[in-house]
Formats: C-alpha cells, structure tokens, sequence
C-alpha cells in the first residue's frame, strides 16, 4: 500500500519521517519540492512538506476595481480560491498519482485542519479513491508520534469548515470597510486605511485607554514614615492611617509623632502564608509573560513554534490550563535531566508526589505548554534558550510545592501615634526555587519580646494615584481573549498588524496620529465596527460550526447583514469621517517651512523600502530632507480635535 503523509511544514515532515522510519527515511527533490520515503510495516510512506495555506481567498477579477466595485455587491459576492503556491500544489498532485491513503499530519488547530482538508482537495484530483485519516499530536516527540500513528483519527470537515468560514467573513469585512474609507480618504496603495473584524475593536480599546489616561485626574496622598533601628539595622513604617488624602492632616500627625523620642512596640505578631505555584501555560499566558521579557506576542510565538517544530516543547497554541490526566509528568520532568535544568528537574523528581497545579481552563485539544526535550543554552540561539527557559522553568514550578512564609506584623506606638511595619521571611521556598520572584518583602530585623525602638527618621512622603496603565503586548491579548477578539491563533498577528500598519507604536502599545483619527472617527459614526460584541458574536458563531450547531451559510448570512449594517453607518457619516481623518493627517504630515528653499513644506514621506522620513514638496527642484523625529507619531490627540474644530 502506498500512503502519502502531509505534514504543515519541512520540519515537521522531517520529524515525522524520522520517528516513523527509525532513522531510515531517505529525503528526495522531487518536482521541487524536498520530500521523504520510508518503509513502514510492509507499506510505502511518503512524507510531503507544505508551506502553510496554499490558497488564497479573493474576489473574481471584475470586483478588483474599487471605484467602479459596488460595495453592497462586494458583500454578497461568493470569493474565489487562488493558489499561490502552484508549484507545490503541482508537486503534491503528481506525488500522489499512486496513493490509497493520505495522513494529514498537519498542526492540530483549525488552520491546521483547513490546511489538511485543502491537500486531501489536491490528493483526490489525482487519486479520488485514496482513503483520508487524521494524526493529532501535540508534541513532535517519539513516543507521542508512534502512539498517535497506532491511533489514527478522521479529519474534522466541521473544524475545517469553521476556519474556511472565518476566511470568508474576514475577507468581507476587510475589503468593504477598507475599500470605503480609502476611497472616501482619498487614500491608495500604500497608504489605504485599513479596517478590519478583530483589528479596529482592538484598535478600539487601545484608544478607549489612550483616552482614560488623557482625562485621568490623579489624586494625590501623602504618607507619614518612620525609621526605626534595633541594634543598628533599620526597618520602615508607616503611620496606621496613611494615607492621608490631605497634606495638613498628615503633617500634624508627623509633628505629633515627632515629639517622641523613641518607640515602643506595641505588638508583633506573626503568621504563616502559603503561596500556590502558578498555574500551566497556555497561549495567553506565555504571551503575556514573554512580553514582560521584551518580546513582542508575534517574535515570541515564532519562537515557540520553532521551538516545537524541533520537538522541544509542546504545540503552543493551546487554551488549556490543566495537564491531562493522561499525560507523563513525571517522563516529562526526566527529560530535562539532559538539560541545564537538571537540577531543577531532580528537586521535582525527589518530591514522594508529583502534583501538578491546574487552571480554569480545561479542552481537549492540546495540553497546555511544556517542554518535551532537553535544550542546552549553548546549543540554542539566546532569543530560543530564553522562551525555552522560561517555559521548562513554569513547568517545573506548576509541579513543585507551595512557598511557605512567615509574615510578621509590628505595631509601634510613638506617643499616641500607631505606625505598623510589616517584613517576609522565606520559610520554604517551595516554587520559587525554580522560579524566582523579582520582588519579594524584606524581613524585619530581631526585634525579641518587644521594647523601646531608636527614631531614626519621620517623614512624609508624597505621591499621586497613578492613571491606568497602557497595554503591553502581553496583556492586550489578555485582554482580547477576555472580551472574545480573535483566537488563540490570531491574536498575536493582530497586534503586530496594527505595528505594520502604523496605527501603534511603543512597547507599551500606544495609538499613533494615524490609529487614533481612523477609530476615533469611526467610533463617533460608525460604532458598530469598532465594538467588540460585533465581534465577539461572530466568533462565537464560528465556533458553533465546528460544533456542529450552525451551518457555514447561516453564518455568512449574519455576518453579511451586520456588516450591511456597519457599511450603511459609513455611508451616511462618510463625509464627516472623511474630514476627520484627512485634516488630522494633514496636521500629522506637515511639519513646517524647508529651511533650505523657503518655498515649499517639509512632508512626511515613505521610501521605496517603507522607512519614513521629511522632504521638501519642492522636489525635486529642492532636494531637502531630514529624519523623522523621534516619537513624532506619539502625539495627543487633543490635536486632532483641535484640527476638526477649526
């Protein structure tokens, strides 16, 4: 029997030939494409690479005119598939002329599953009698691999469904509402004003923040504090009622304190504090915390999905949070021996019991992220080890004990002023030896019995409450997650989608000139593309195909009639969010008289590769030009509302 094994990518279908082979595959060119043969049981295998989707949803060529295009027309319209990669869809065709079974080995999420529905298409034009079975893994380890290949599944044609659906739905959504606003804008090429299902209510909420920090009032407090000294080693306390919301109130109560010459304690008590290990990673999580690393959500889940593909984590696209009851910790937690972890490793295998935390979320799809080999620093880029580190060091600690504290409360009397100290003192660090905390409370010093305290010092100290803070990267996709934007899959590609886009910038993601006219004003007009439920809704109605309780054409059918909705909105503002986002954009490009010529402005430009700088609109009588300054696009947005009102 000849059977044809589709795996996602070379990599993978490497690996998969390896395992399958026990080291005997024989990697062949073929019609350009590199691919593996094998023998298994008798049969004939081989293993074909692909490079992601092959095909590519558009609109029939006589609806690429935006200006004659229809846009009520372009809703309705049924997209055409387009392949982009011909020459492996031709390669795949030939190499499965002989076939009586494909495997689609591709990744175990939707995308994967439309991926493999879209090869099984190709293999049945050459071979419409060969049979179809599903391998799903989540970790490109040996075992797992011989023990999904015992235990081949079908495809999931609702899954597949579900993905080919959100493809249609967002190209809809992406080209009507693009399409409008560009031409209304006078916006082409490269600088359209892009729009779309999950990336403007995500640019939405960037906005809704950039906004409650603008108009944040703080409050400010003051806080009465003492040093004191116990044979010469100092601790802080404060005043029991700091803060106080009024500067008179807390310099009475310093110069009330200050009379006394030293302090008494009043009362020490002390108690002993558990603090659970973190919970298994999912998608989000990791994200979230590689962003606290530096990472941005798109360079972190490359990484990890590298990292995967070379068999040393599981799959990272996960929304599991509880290991499954089936899975080897503890064969897990001894392939990190091999690693520089491996003392780590050995203090959870010591434990007489492993364990494991578990999170709120528990499915049935992919276990949550953990590492399935042995990784040395020096083996890996600096960038890879860092991820990998990081996620065998959660690992481990979602297996090891509780840390256990004692935190002690000191109660000091000057005069009749009460100030309290509190100090921690590691009892058991538990978790925490694998995963230190940055922070953590000083202890107190010996204070005995109790008795008399040195003043060292009394103070106030004087402060604001902070505004609300701008989101990582990390913890926007927490958020989009929360509010049911996007996927697991796509969350991180939207975030980066609104950099490339020019919409926001910053570590700490903040709108641009650019983002915040495009949603303010659509905000103020056409709410309805902006508001997350929209969203949401079809999101849900999305996953209600691959669950078998909504039909593919159901669901176009809503979407088609709220983006009618979203579009009509458009139409009857469109010139008031025309004039809205050009005068800000005028505002944002002019930056003043060419100090060279006199005659013309200093424009914002684009070069051929997409860097921006300043040149003169004389040119090129006037060749002027100069850098962009430095955080010119990080501007208020109060401008924008000044340009509109003038």
């Amino acid at each position: 029997m000849h059977r044809l094994l589709v795996a996602e990518k070379f990599s993978a279908a490497l690996r998969l030939a390896t395992v399958l082979s026990e080291g005997k595959a024989k990697r062949l060119r073929a019609d350009g494409v590199s691919q593996f043969t094998f023998s298994r049981a008798g049969d004939d295998w081989r293993a074909f690479p692909l490079r992601g989707h092959f095909l590519n949803l558009d609109y029939p060529t006589e609806l690429n005119d935006w200006d004659s295009t229809d846009l009520d027309a372009l809703i309705d319209a049924e997209p055409v598939p387009t392949i982009t990669d011909p020459e492996t869809v031709e390669a795949l065709r030939k190499a499965s002329e002989t076939v009586d079974e494909v495997i689609v080995a591709t990744d175990f999420d939707r995308e994967g599953e439309l991926i493999g529905s879209e090869a099984v298409r190709v293999v049945h034009e050459a071979s419409p009698s060969a049979g179809v079975r599903r391998a799903r893994f989540s970790a490109l380890t040996r075992p797992e691999l011989l023990a999904t290949f015992e235990n081949l599944g079908e495809l999931d044609e609702k899954l597949a469904s579900s993905a080919a659906t959100r493809e249609v739905v967002d190209l809809a959504w992406g080209a009507v509402l693009t399409r409008f606003l560009s031409i209304a804008c006078d916006r082409r090429g490269r600088d359209i004003l892009s729009v779309g299902r999950v990336q403007t209510p995500t640019l939405a909420l960037l906005e809704e923040r950039e906004r409650e920090i603008e108009e944040y009032v703080p409050t400010p407090w003051w806080r009465v504090v003492a040093t004191f000294a116990r044979d010469g080693h100092e601790f802080r306390a404060e005043h029991a009622q700091s803060p106080f919301w009024h500067r008179d109130e807390a310099e009475a109560a310093r110069g009330l304190s200050g009379l006394a010459t030293e302090g008494w304690i009043a009362s020490i008590d002390s108690d002993m504090q558990e603090e659970r290990p973190p919970v298994p990673l999912n998608t989000t999580l990791f994200v979230a915390l590689a962003s606290r690393d530096g990472f941005t959500a798109a360079r972190a889940m490359a990484i990890a999905e590298a990292l995967y593909r070379d068999g040393l984590i599981s799959y990272p696209r996960t929304d599991n949070t509880v290991y499954p009851r089936t899975m080897g910790l503890r064969r897990a937690v001894e392939e990190l021996l091999e690693s520089d972890l491996a003392e780590e490793a050995k203090r959870v295998l010591a434990l007489p019991e492993i364990r494991p935390t578990r999170g709120r979320t528990a499915s049935t799809d992919h276990p949550p992220i953990y590492p399935t080999g042995a990784a040395r620093r020096a083996k890996l880029k600096p960038d890879a080890w860092r991820v990998y580190e990081g996620i065998a060091r959660r690992f481990l600690a979602t297996l090891s004990p509780p840390a256990a504290h004692e935190v002690t409360t000191v109660q000091i009397d000057l005069d009749d002023a009460r100030f309290i100290a509190t100090g921690r003192r590691v009892v058991d660090p538990g978790w925490r030896q694998v995963l230190p905390s940055e922070t953590m409370e000083a202890p107190l010093p010996d204070l005995g019995r109790g008795g008399d305290l040195e003043v060292r010092s009394l103070r106030v100290e004087e402060g604001a409450t902070p505004p609300p803070p701008r989101f990582s990267q990390g913890s926007l996709v927490q958020e989009m997650e929360r509010l049911g934007l996007g996927t697991k899959s796509t969350r991180h590609e939207i975030v980066q989608k609104l950099y490339d886009r020019g919409y926001v910038g910053g570590r700490r993601v903040r709108p641009t000139e650019s983002g915040r006219a495009v949603v303010e004003a659509l905000i103020v007009h056409a709410p309805t593309i902006t508001r997350h439920e929209t969203t949401a809704e079809l999101e849900s109605r999305l996953d209600a195909i691959a669950q078998g309780t909504a039909t593919p054409s159901e669901v176009i059918a809503e979407s088609r009639a709220l983006l009618r909705e979203a579009l009509r909105e458009l139409r009857v503002h469109g010139e008031a969010i025309a004039r809205w986002i050009r005068e800000t954009f005028v505002w944002e490009q002019d930056h003043g008289p060419c100090e060279k010529c006199g005659e013309g402005r200093m424009m914002l430009r684009k070069s051929r590769r997409g860097s921006r700088f300043l040149g003169c609109s004389n040119y090129p009588a006037c060749k002027n030009s100069r850098a962009v300054p430095r955080g010119m696009f990080m501007v208020q947005a109060k401008a924008s509302e000044a340009s509109l009102a003038g």
